[in-house]
């Protein structure tokens, strides 16, 4: 039995394909453009978020590679989305594996000023186009989000989707914004799809910032991952969003390349990196000294009794012995050492 349907993306308004999953009443959304999320009324929805920060966050951060073997997100419970993962892996769950999504992991990512805002939009255009001088020819309604086009108000309590009018004259106001900064070239009649190009001084921008946003918001987790490490990963998680970063989990991200090279480059993005040496993990070893190598701050933890290689057991460690007082005193060292 097909149980593949044909709907409107939540968030962008396309035309996308739907897939029932789990239950009769939770689907998978599969769009090109906010990539795979799951949907559950009333259960697994995004009510709770806002709508705005939400679309532009899965415009750059959705899993975009919609093939089954790669992860979507959901809002199910962060142990639900452990069992699914772990049955995804036996091979029992056929569509890929969910990952929790919290309206605090969006706000954290979210560039609030104008300046961040135009560094993403760069990278996008970096993204989208195939060599020096090549011009993207945008259709409106496929880049709102990418280009931070507030497509909802918020009004008693729900958000509505703004007249199309309205969003093409934010798009359009962004859009001479960058052209007037010459970061773009884009003329001002055209016919049909606007084209743009990245202009010199855009290139010249992206590289002064090194494919970073300008506050790195994020911070990369080191860790053995496991069944037996959930508690331990949301408890570093937490202390890490508390202080106003966004956790990264490799294991949670979409990638392409090997491993290691995703790895590093999540690393370099990062504006420290916490590891948690409690399980001996050489992985851990390794990130932690690629970190300090290239000058990045490094947070150490480990559990009470475990005997650390020697030469960082001179590091000043967070040494904890229930899972419970991490997120507290992760926070504090964070805003004590990380400018």
């Amino acid at each position: 039995m097909d149980n593949t349907t044909y709907s409107n993306c939540i968030f962008c308004g396309n035309s996308i394909k739907t897939e029932l999953i789990a239950n009769p009443h939770s689907r998978l959304y599969v769009c090109p453009i906010c990539g795979r999320y799951e949907y559950l009324p009333q259960y697994c929805d995004f009510s709770h978020f806002n709508r705005n920060h939400l679309s532009s966050y899965l415009a750059y951060n959705g899993f975009n590679n919609l093939s089954k073997d790669y992860g979507f997100f959901s809002t199910r419970s962060k142990d639900a989305c452990a069992r699914l993962k772990e049955n995804h892996e036996k091979g029992l769950f056929l569509y890929g594996f969910p990952v929790h999504l919290d309206p605090i992991d969006v706000e954290n990512w979210f560039p609030y000023k104008i300046e961040e805002k135009v560094e993403w939009i760069l990278k996008w255009l970096d993204w989208n186009t195939r060599y020096w001088g090549d011009s993207i020819c945008i259709e409106n309604k496929k880049v709102y989000s990418a280009f931070f086009v507030e497509i909802y108000k918020h009004e008693e309590d729900q958000w509505i989707r703004r007249p199309d009018e309205e969003l093409d004259t934010q798009l359009k106001y962004i859009i001479n914004y960058l052209r007037e900064q010459e970061l773009i070239e884009s003329p001002l009649s055209y016919s049909g799809n606007r084209p743009i190009t990245l202009a010199p001084k855009g290139y010249a921008r992206l590289e002064k910032s090194k494919y970073t946003s300008t506050t790195q918001k994020s911070a990369l987790v080191a860790m053995a991952f496991n069944e037996k490490t959930l508690k331990l990963r949301e408890a570093i998680r937490k202390g890490i969003q508390d202080a106003g970063y966004l956790a990264v989990f490799i294991d949670e991200v979409e990638h392409n390349d090997f491993i290691t090279p995703e790895l590093l480059k999540h690393i370099e993005d990062s504006k420290f990196v916490v590891v948690d040496l409690s399980h001996q993990n050489n992985g851990a070893y390794f990130e932690e000294g690629y970190a300090m190598g290239i000058g990045k701050p490094v947070i150490q933890l480990c559990k009470q009794d475990v005997k650390l290689h020697f030469d960082i057991a001179q590091k000043n460690t967070i040494i904890w012995s229930n899972e419970s007082e991490i997120p507290d005193r992760l926070k504090r060292r964070i805003l004590a050492t990380i400018d």
